[in-house]
């Protein structure tokens, strides 16, 4: 295969570029606690948090994670899935200028899973008596499951999309059975929701520009 390939080229700038913001944030949690008390999304009936205080915790705690080997998984879906996203986007762009700057679709990507993913965890916590309710939840995994989801149209189209997500979805509820048990302390809705919200947004942007 060529090195420009989407699974092959990981010199794309925007995963690059957020996973070496990853990084950055990760050591500054080894050097103070400030991002962790700030950062970690709390179930919303639990503490006497401001709104305001939730909302940036909502969007704040995709970019925290709890050790190097988090870390590292979280920043390979990235760089894989969102340089064959961003790469593909950059082609379609050649020949439809409507379409979204390769920057821009992949934050809206990652972000619409790390926000989507909270909020399912947010439910689940609400219907549930949950073990995350003293540890709260972080992690870019809702991110990364989006970028995943979208990847996935470009692999196989929409059949593709639907087919890893029912098979992610029956792997993650998977996780939270084995969880009640041997609390793994994964936030497996927010993978649920965070994979779920890059489906609806990708299969949308096809339906717009034919990709």
């Amino acid at each position: 295969m060529k090195d420009s390939e989407p699974f092959f080229n990981v010199f794309e700038k925007t995963p690059l570029f957020l996973v070496g913001l990853f990084i950055l944030i990760h050591i500054s949690t080894l050097l103070t606690s400030i991002p962790m008390d700030h950062g970690v999304l709390k179930p919303l009936y639990q503490t006497d948090m401001e709104v305001k205080s939730h909302i940036f915790r909502l969007f704040f705690h995709g970019f925290l994670h709890a050790n190097w080997g988090h870390l590292a998984i979280n920043s390979g879906f990235i760089i894989v899935f969102g340089t064959a996203i961003s790469q593909r986007n950059s082609l379609i762009l050649k020949h439809n200028s409507n379409v979204l700057s390769v920057s821009v679709f992949f934050w809206i990507i990652f972000l619409s899973g790390v926000i989507s993913g909270g909020i399912s965890q947010w439910i689940w916590w609400y219907f549930t008596d949950s073990y995350y309710y003293s540890t709260g939840a972080i992690g870019a995994s809702a991110g990364a499951a989006a970028l995943f989801s979208s990847g996935a149209l470009f692999l196989g189209g929409k059949k593709k999309v639907y087919e890893y997500g029912l098979a992610w979805t029956v792997l993650n509820c998977v996780i939270g059975l084995i969880d009640n048990f041997l609390y793994l302390n994964i936030a497996w809705p927010a993978h649920i929701g965070g994979y779920w919200a890059g489906a609806i947004i990708i299969v949308y942007i096809q339906k717009k520009t034919d990709i």
